[in-house]
């Protein structure tokens, strides 16, 4: 049996989360995901239980979705049991997964995510339950950063709400159509992550870099977008964004970039960054259920429309 988290629900899943996986490595290394306060806490976290006797065999898991702020999107974010910890995993996460998808529907979402160790057993898992890979990402880690200076060479400001349509116009030109159709539309910015403070890079009007800069506990990230004719100016860009995390306190500092982001990697390496780690990022399109509309007539259409008429002919 799968059902929603309800409060009494502690004990299971305190126990679980030790057990479970957070599937977003990028999250994990920043900000790291904790299970039982976002079931409890969270508005956009769904979680739901399975306990169940099969055949003489007990199964236990839970799985976390989160809804993407003002899209009809959500990311599986965590699943317990790991699929190394438990023989009956893979089991328990096809009905987790399947469960999601149901839940993901009726709440109107479109897509379900999530990403994945790259060679992982997950990737399949997942694959078996309806998700796709789409695109791949590399994670580049800086595990100690020199303080540069404020750089003056390149001119940035910080992002302000009528930018919205220019940086969707910046990802219809870096992100390939597969991508961009796998994704839909508004997909500039990741809304199912934190919201990161992003400054933009303009040249005749149009803008044509994106810099994203967000702190956590255990690590900081950036983020960079830049127009495939703008690369000049991606160490400006890196450069730029180490100098605001520099005025926080040391940690390491994670950049995801996407294989078809292949200029960003040389700016980054030539700034101490390593390649961390890899994952696949994948998709399945809910269908989503259409309520059939009822069409009614107006009343005073209705009693013409129930009116019988006389027509005479001749005299």
């Amino acid at each position: 049996m799968i059902r929603p988290f309800v409060p009494w629900d502690i004990l299971f899943i305190s126990k679980l989360q030790r057990r479970g996986v957070a599937l977003d490595l990028e999250d994990a290394l920043t900000q790291p995901h904790r299970p039982l306060l976002a079931a409890y806490f969270s508005p956009r976290i769904y979680t739901c239980v399975l306990s169940e006797v099969e055949r003489g065999r007990r199964r236990e898991g839970f799985a976390q979705m989160r809804e993407g702020g003002g899209r009809p999107a959500a990311e599986v974010v965590y699943l317990a049991p790991a699929l190394s910890v438990d023989e009956e995993a893979p089991a328990i996460w096809r009905r987790l997964l399947a469960h999601l998808s149901a839940e993901a529907g009726r709440r109107g979402i479109q897509r379900l995510f999530a990403r994945l160790p790259e060679d992982g057993p997950e990737v399949g898992a997942f694959q078996q339950a309806g998700f796709g890979v789409y695109v791949r990402e590399d994670i580049f880690r800086l595990a100690r950063a020199e303080r540069p200076s404020r750089s003056d060479r390149i001119a940035l400001r910080r992002q302000r709400p009528a930018d919205e349509w220019g940086l969707q116009q910046l990802y219809a030109a870096v992100a390939p159509r597969s991508v961009r159709q796998s994704e839909g539309l508004g997909c500039w910015e990741d809304r199912r992550r934190p919201r990161l403070e992003g400054y933009v890079l303009e040249e005749g009007g149009e803008i044509v870099g994106y810099l994203g800069v967000g702190r956590g506990r255990l690590g900081h990230r950036l983020r960079v977008m830049l127009h495939p004719r703008a690369y000049q100016w991606a160490d400006g860009l890196i450069e730029y964004g180490l100098s605001l995390l520099a005025e926080h306190p040391p940690r390491p500092i994670y950049c995801c970039v996407r294989r078809y982001q292949g200029g960003l990697r040389e700016a980054l390496e030539a700034r101490g960054f390593q390649l961390f780690a890899s994952q696949a990022v994948l998709v399945k399109h809910i269908a989503v259920r259409a309520e059939k509309p009822v069409v009614k007539l107006v009343p005073a259409l209705e009693k013409r429309a129930g009116a019988a008429t006389t027509v005479r002919f001749g005299g």
